[in-house]
């Protein structure tokens, strides 16, 4: 038997040699990352080109030089013949890794007089990671690197304003590689330590069954009410979203399963992808991961990770109450019904059977925020947790197939982000070695005229036009060094502003005219997807909002006194509900173009942060639901005197 499984193993690896690399070089890596947060981490920048290392081996081996025919940029093709080009990308990428591992003391003394090999092994380095940049997620951000490094090239000719003081080919080549600002500065270190750990910890908790529990546990608690398939999708979205961090991923891991339902509860295709797209979005702004940039923004402005966590949470449910407010309104318009009970999970046999799997999240947030355990060391106790929970059942038990495979398969979820922040990272070098982020800061304060609300629009403006072609993490890294300096400049909270060029930059993956996300969506609905995206578009424009709040209140971020900000919380859902109500065209009946209007002055009354302007929203709100009920039952005594005649 064991010489059968070896044969077997052996004609595996030669008919499917590619296969057989990936499989034992992301297997080495997630089991490496697993090493270094529970027993042993590497020197920064060991640890960081390790990192890289192995990512750029797996996307030359995942990524072809050329998408197939009919798909996007970035689509994995794993089960196709080796060949000359990928190899050779591969013994580079490895070759850099051990490179900088092996010298890497004698590179820390001679970083002011780099050797000729040092440029040669930095430049062979970044044309690698600007070339999985293109395979993964096409020209934009590769073209973005080029711009910068012809501003660094040429910038000595530019007017006064925006020239640097010239730099040589060494220079910008050994900056962008060795220095802590470049392709192994900040956000590839806190991909290369905490991101992978924790995505590693999501693929342990999807093996181990916890998507499909996630999805029963939306449907048990509101499968029966009016659009209850439509409800169930946005929890069990946030659950999963909270985990996965990525938009896309959500959509098709969550939406294959919760589209179908919303059609078949009578929602048009258009509006399940749109609805779907919108709360997969949520999952972003929501910890414990936020895309990555949880563990991100912590590097950038101090603090810890369970700041951002406590700062994130309220902002991101307030982006599901605009979300839970559409279904609910939609549903109510068109009487749209829930399932039969019969047909539903039972909300407590969900949780007595499979509630066991919400043990590893308990442990993780104790070892963070009671333990005061390391980031990473707090991921890889989770995993661990998992692992053992899993034994509890047998449905759910983990073997060592399914270990290996989920470590895998965590390695290979790590590579997009990775290889965003190695390019972010080119970009943000070429900003700091110019200093042009000062620059470009007193330029959006100047052209604001000081007004603080004109310098939040066209920091939106810029989130959202970064965020329509780059990833949430690229975008987020190049705004945090661009833009958001500038709102801290104006007196933002500096937790405020990076949470706003954030929410924007997510935002931007749902806005016309390119959103992948509502493209996902729309593909998993089998509907058009222009039109899903204007609808997303629609439905998101309440939460646009939000932000704002936050920067001008910060008690949405659970900062201040505890009345003030349950106060403005209440405010907020409120206000945000007017909006729903408002883009609807609904509330108890439907309502006339005046009504709409007046809903949307009490909404932005309600969110504006002061007392008197609550106070006004509120009597507002008072009347328009009263008139709206008195319309309502005057129709039915009309209908009832009609039935009589």
């Amino acid at each position: 038997m064991e010489n059968l499984k070896i044969s077997t193993l052996a004609h595996y690896v030669r008919t499917n040699p590619r296969r057989a690399l990936i499989f034992i070089f992301g297997a080495a890596m997630g089991f490496f990352h697993l090493y270094t947060s529970g027993w042993r981490p590497l020197p920064a920048i060991q640890q960081r080109v390790v990192h890289l290392s192995f990512a750029l081996i797996l996307m030359f081996l995942i990524f072809p030089i050329k998408a197939p025919p009919g798909k996007p940029e970035g689509t994995a093709v794993e089960n196709r013949p080796l060949n000359v080009i990928d190899m050779f990308c591969v013994v580079l990428s490895a070759g850099v890794g051990l490179y900088v591992l092996v010298e890497y003391s004698s590179i820390i003394f001679r970083l002011a007089d780099p050797t000729i090999l040092d440029t040669v092994v930095g430049f062979v380095a970044i044309v690698l990671v600007l070339e999985a940049t293109r395979r993964t997620i096409g020209w934009s951000i590769v073209i973005i690197c080029f711009v910068g490094f012809a501003y660094l090239a040429f910038g000595t000719y530019l007017p006064s304003f925006l020239a640097h003081m010239g730099f040589s080919f060494e220079q910008v080549i050994n900056f962008m590689l060795f220095s802590t600002e470049g392709v192994l500065g900040t956000p590839i270190g806190v991909s290369a330590t905490i991101i992978v750990v924790f995505i590693i910890f999501g693929t342990f908790l999807l093996m181990s069954g916890a998507g499909t529990f996630f999805i029963d546990l939306g449907l048990s608690l509101f499968g029966k009410f009016r659009g209850g398939p439509a409800k169930a999708a946005v929890l069990g979205s946030c659950l999963f979203g909270m985990i996965t961090g990525s938009q896309i991923a959500n959509v098709t891991a969550v939406g294959v399963v919760t589209i179908p339902l919303m059609k078949r509860a009578g929602y048009r295709p258009v509006v399940a992808g749109s609805i779907e797209a919108l709360a997969s979005t949520g999952g972003m702004l929501v910890p414990p991961v936020m895309g990555a940039v949880a563990f991100i923004i912590p590097e950038m402005i101090g603090g810890t990770y369970w700041d951002v966590c406590k700062a994130a949470l309220v902002p991101g449910l307030l982006f599901y109450v605009s979300v839970y407010m559409i279904v609910e309104l939609q549903a109510a318009k068109f009487g749209l019904r829930g399932f039969p009970k019969s047909e539903l999970p039972r909300f407590l046999s969900v949780l007595a059977g499979r509630g066991y799997m919400l043990i590893p999240i308990v442990v993780l947030v104790y070892c963070i925020a009671g333990a005061g355990v390391s980031t990473p060391k707090a991921g890889f106790w989770a995993i661990v947790t998992c692992l053992a929970t899993s034994m509890f059942r047998k449905e759910t038990r983990m073997n060592w197939k399914k270990i290996i495979a989920a470590v895998e398969r965590g390695a290979k979820g790590c590579l997009i982000v990775a290889i965003c922040c190695a390019s972010a990272g080119i970009i943000t070098g070429a900003i700091a070695m110019a200093g042009l982020g000062l620059r470009f800061s007193d330029a959006m304060i100047i052209m604001a005229g000081g007004n603080m609300l004109i310098l939040l629009v066209l920091t939106m403006l810029a989130s959202l036009v970064l965020g329509l072609p780059l990833s949430p993490v690229t975008c987020y890294l190049i705004l945090a060094v661009l833009a958001a300096p500038a709102l801290v400049k104006a007196g933002v909270n500096p937790m405020a502003a990076h949470l706003f060029v954030f929410f924007f930059g997510v935002l931007g993956n749902i806005s016309p005219p390119v959103a992948p996300t509502s493209f996902a969506a729309a593909a998993v609905a089998e509907t058009d997807p222009v039109k899903t995206t204007n609808l997303a578009f629609l439905y998101s424009l309440p939460s646009w909002l939000v932000p704002y709040v936050y920067v001008y209140a910060n008690e949405l971020l659970l900062m201040g006194s505890l009345p003030v900000i349950v106060l403005r919380i209440v405010s907020a859902f409120v206000g945000l509900s007017c909006m729903a109500a408002t883009f609807h065209g609904y509330l108890f009946r439907n309502i006339g173009w005046v009504e709409r209007v007046l809903f949307l002055i009490g909404g932005f009354a309600l969110i504006y942060p002061k007392y008197w302007s609550l106070i006004g929203g509120s009597a507002l709100l008072a009347i328009l639901v009263v008139l709206q009920l008195v319309s309502i039952r005057s129709e039915r005594k009309s209908d009832g005197a009609r039935m009589a005649l």
